[in-house]
């Protein structure tokens, strides 16, 4: 009979700690959790000026704009029969960039050009295509002038005929 209250007395004292165990875990972690939200509200309160214009400075206010005139081309295997009448507008990442745009302006026309030729009506056509030419062609346009300005173009007029 003393082995049965020894044992119980130790199963008791077993189940005690495993309940403590399991809240236990879950304290630590909301103790860990709220250690951290703490640090980092005490670190931003601190210094938010600073981020603040860190961040406002990564972005200028004003973008640059520019337009290239239209551009019409025969794609690739038509045989004259067909063409792609293309109208861009570029935004640029500053305003200063459009010196760069105008300066090689002859320079980036030629490219499209070549380019555009080059495609089939198939790799033009569809919403795709339209898509993998528009990254193709900031890619393209940000070679010819060795400068990353282009920041998105769009298309103003898209004629497949």
């Amino acid at each position: 009979m003393a082995d049965k209250k020894k044992s119980s007395v130790k199963s008791k004292k077993k189940s005690q700690q495993s309940i403590f165990r399991r809240v236990g875990k879950y304290f630590l972690i909301l103790a860990l959790v709220l250690g951290q939200v703490f640090a980092a509200y005490s670190l931003v309160n601190e210094n938010y000026d600073a981020i603040y214009s860190y961040t406002q400075n990564l972005f200028p206010q004003e973008r640059g704009k520019a337009e290239l005139k239209e551009i019409i081309v025969n794609p690739a295997n038509t045989n004259g029969q067909r063409y792609l009448l293309v109208q861009l507008s570029l935004e640029l990442v500053t305003k200063e960039d459009q010196t760069l745009i105008d300066d090689h302006r002859s320079k980036i026309r030629n490219n499209i050009i070549k380019y555009l030729s080059a495609k089939t009506v198939s790799e033009l056509q569809g919403i795709q295509g339209k898509k993998d030419l528009r990254f193709e062609l900031i890619r393209l346009i940000n070679d010819a002038i060795n400068s990353r300005s282009v920041r998105n173009l769009y298309y103003s007029k898209y004629v497949m005929q």
